[in-house]
């Protein structure tokens, strides 16, 4: 298991780490009608909402499941993640890009339609690759990248049938939550972040399934630059429509 050291000696791997952030999260209660009541301010609604900062990962379809790991492999269980029904898999696979590759990347389940690979712009630019911003593999955008798993090998074609991306900035809500503060899926809301780096990030992309928590997504480039981490908190700013 791989360890991150800090200054002051201390060791956490990369479970105990997971596992810390899912506990401080739960902690907020944001599911539905449990979300908690924005302020209204200045015309617009105010919503505390927490962020989770998504590292580099891949969603897989089950075909490209059986041939990375083998026919009639099933994903397994490493950790459960914020949003119910979603998972880190124990799977990971080796990610080729043009100039290098990153060894080991993993696999988020359940499986879905079309494979893709979610990465920042720091691991795209180090894998020699141009990536588009988009949402999802069915998007247009998305570019060709190479996945080798222990049992096979798949390249993703991009151009609307699975590829690597990007991941826009998006806030996840269930259907309850986003009728409830005047919000529809594709909506684009801005985002404050209070701290050392006070920062606004606009065009964050709403996103509602039924069941979904409020949880805002963020990825490793962009909690760095305005200094956030998991679990921690921003304020979604709302216009009163």
């Amino acid at each position: 298991m791989e360890q991150l050291a800090f200054r002051n000696g201390a060791a956490l791997n990369l479970d105990q780490i997971s596992q810390a952030v899912i506990a401080r999260l739960a902690q907020i209660e944001v599911a539905g009608e449990d979300s908690p009541e924005p302020i209204e301010r200045n015309g617009r609604l105010e919503l505390t909402v927490p962020i989770g900062i998504s590292v580099r990962h891949l969603h897989l379809c089950d075909e490209h499941v059986a041939i990375l790991f083998g026919e009639g492999h099933s994903l397994t269980v490493y950790n459960e993640l914020y949003q119910k029904g979603y998972y880190a898999a124990k799977e990971q696979v080796m990610v080729v890009g043009k100039r290098r590759c990153i060894e080991t990347v993993r696999v988020l389940g359940p499986t879905r339609p079309y494979s893709q690979v979610e990465l920042a712009q720091t691991e795209a630019l180090q894998l020699g690759l141009k990536l588009p911003i988009a949402t999802e593999g069915a998007d247009p955008a998305c570019k060709p990248i190479t996945l080798v798993g222990p049992q096979g090998v798949v390249t993703l074609p991009g151009g609307g049938k699975g590829g690597a991306f990007i991941a826009r900035r998006h806030v996840h809500m269930s259907d309850v939550a986003a009728r409830r503060y005047g919000v529809k899926n594709g909506d684009l809301l801005d985002l404050f972040i209070d701290g050392a780096r006070p920062t606004t990030l606009h065009g964050v992309l709403v996103r509602v399934k039924a069941g979904w928590r409020n949880e805002i997504h963020l990825d490793t480039d962009e909690g760095n630059a305005v200094g956030i981490r998991n679990g921690q908190t921003g304020t979604l700013i709302i216009p009163i429509k």
